[in-house]
């Protein structure tokens, strides 16, 4: 069933692109919405292999749910675009609810978990964060009115990768924290370009979405199937 699943999800998610990049509008958010729905129900697929993990699989379901609606949200901007501002403030929001469950998700499993690990996490945020207010001009970005959210937002996507990357050499580079930390990174880097993309000049380029939605699907995939790992 899990391949399967997998497979499908390849597949709406590459329908997904060529309808982004050619037509958008509502056919591409419907098959957008299946593609993520595919990520779903890889974590439900998992979560019923690996049910001995109930607390780490049903945070990690609930982050990703928070992910489809957050695709949702962002897709009708270009749709609606009269109300584009709410829907962008919505997608924000319900991936930085999505980030907060995966980082619950990640604590949980850093069974040696401690103080240090946790301001070290912080630390790297708040370097991250400052980065992306600082890089602004340079890299040619206007955030505008939406720059508190970005910031706000930067600092939890990053928590997620940090977590999971200080847990990765804790935890002697298990499978879980490997996938984890490979998943949260791909994440950070989707939104990296998606930022450019939504605050900068000219950046709306097909390839520019191509590398943003590669990345976002392997991130989801990747950390759906951490469910499954020990």
């Amino acid at each position: 069933m899990l391949p399967a699943i997998i497979a499908v999800g390849v597949i709406t998610t590459v329908a997904f692109l060529i309808l982004r990049v050619t037509k958008g509008g509502l056919p591409a958010m419907y098959c957008k919405a299946g593609a993520s729905l595919c990520f779903i129900g890889t974590a439900f697929a998992a979560f019923s292999y690996g049910r001995e993990r109930f607390a780490y699989g049903v945070l990690m379901i609930l982050g990703l749910i928070f992910g489809l609606l957050g695709d949702i949200w962002l897709d009708l901007k270009y749709v609606y675009d009269n109300h584009k501002d709410i829907y962008l403030y919505s997608g924000f929001i319900s991936f930085m609810c999505g980030h907060v469950f995966f980082i619950s998700a990640i604590a949980y499993e850093f069974t040696q978990y401690k103080l240090w690990h946790f301001a070290l996490s912080i630390a790297v945020c708040i370097v991250m964060a400052l980065g992306v207010c600082l890089s602004e001009k340079p890299m040619k970005l206007k955030y505008g009115k939406f720059k508190p959210i970005v910031i706000l937002y930067t600092f939890f996507v990053t928590m997620s990768a940090a977590t999971s990357i200080i847990g990765m050499f804790t935890h002697g580079f298990s499978a879980k924290f490997v996938w984890l930390s490979i998943g949260s990174v791909a994440f950070l880097l989707s939104d990296l370009v998606l930022s450019s993309i939504y605050f900068g000049e000219n950046k709306n380029t097909r390839l520019n979405v191509l590398i943003n939605h590669l990345l976002y699907y392997f991130a989801q995939f990747a950390l759906a199937g951490t469910i499954l790992l020990k």
